[in-house]
């Protein structure tokens, strides 16, 4: 059964749709360094943007559209491709000092890492209710039951057959498999991720930002990683609240943070690729602008959200160049 996909009204800027990033990158990236990485399990491509710089030591890798269902990841992400390829957003917005920072480092970005998900999904949930977002989430069942959303579940779903399903949300992949959940490190079930982990393995890699999308601001603590990342991630945490609060911008207290931090009882990606890539990976969720829950106040507009995941850019890249990453890489694999 296919189910209709709404077409909400967003601002130009908020470049989510997914045959309009397509668009985007075929027909306005002039600097960056196309790669044509793979294809999800529908054959949708997947398409990653190199921009290299002379002499830049830091190499740093951003995802936007893990979940289809988030599609300010995506709009994020297509904001900073704008920036690199303009000096200027798509709303005409400079962001000066991001841009300055980006100069020194080599970048990579994957605006969409699941476009079977993003393919799925409305292009903004700004003003909706938070339960119309939980089913292009998680997706139904044949008898039109949502599925269980596994955001604070210990056991998630991992898999979930197609032919047993009315909707497919965006948390999975065409073919059903969890795009960011696994019991175990390997194998890489999702071909999206295992296409991104193939050609991430040689890019000599500092780190990775993984764009996510919920109610609020707030980025985790690397619970999964060795304790010399730790104080990195609380560096990044005070930086952005100060950021976050010149804005005006509510940002939430590092989750999961602790001495020490509790790993999750199981893997999302930042576990295989922090294992076989030895980097760094940074999960940050921004805002849906949904509604329904006195936590989600005060309700952002679309340029909000926008800033929002610029601002944890910033201060992403501005920790690369001081080579946080790189020294925390150094302690922890030198000695294996």
């Amino acid at each position: 059964m296919h189910l209709h996909t709404p077409q909400v009204h967003v601002p130009g800027y908020w470049l989510a749709n997914l045959d309009g990033v397509y668009r985007y990158l075929h027909d306005h990236v002039k600097k960056g360094v196309a790669h044509d990485i793979g294809v999800s399990s529908c054959s949708r491509p997947l398409r990653a943007l190199e921009y290299p710089q002379r002499e830049a030591a830091t190499r740093l890798l951003i995802i936007g559209g893990t979940h289809g269902h988030e599609p300010g990841t995506v709009a994020g992400v297509m904001n900073l491709v704008s920036l690199l390829e303009r000096g200027e957003d798509l709303s005409g917005e400079k962001a000066a000092a991001l841009l300055e920072l980006l100069r020194k480092v080599h970048l990579f970005v994957l605006p969409v890492l699941n476009p079977d998900g993003r393919a799925v999904c409305p292009d903004s949930f700004v003003g909706m209710a938070v339960d119309t977002c939980a089913v292009y989430a998680s997706g139904l069942t044949k008898d039109g039951a949502i599925l269980p959303y596994d955001a604070d579940s210990d056991e998630p779903c991992y898999f979930l057959d197609p032919k047993d399903a009315l909707f497919v949300g965006g948390q999975f992949n065409g073919a059903g498999i969890a795009i960011n959940r696994r019991r175990t490190l390997d194998p890489v079930d999702a071909v999206e991720v295992d296409s991104l982990l193939r050609f991430a393995m040689d890019k000599d890699l500092d780190a990775v930002l993984d764009l996510h999308a919920c109610g609020y601001n707030f980025s985790f603590q690397v619970r999964s990683h060795e304790a010399p990342y730790w104080p990195v991630m609380r560096n990044w945490q005070k930086r952005a609240e100060t950021l976050f609060a010149e804005r005006g911008s509510p940002l939430h207290p590092l989750h999961g943070d602790g001495n020490p931090p509790t790993p999750p009882p199981f893997f999302f990606n930042s576990s295989v690729f922090h294992q076989r890539a030895k980097l760094m990976w940074i999960a940050f969720e921004g805002r849906q602008g949904y509604l329904g829950n006195p936590s989600f106040m005060p309700q952002p507009d679309h340029r909000t959200i926008i800033d929002d995941y610029l601002t944890a850019m910033r201060v992403f890249v501005e920790l690369g160049v001081e080579g946080q990453y790189a020294r925390a890489n150094a302690e922890t694999f030198r000695t294996r």
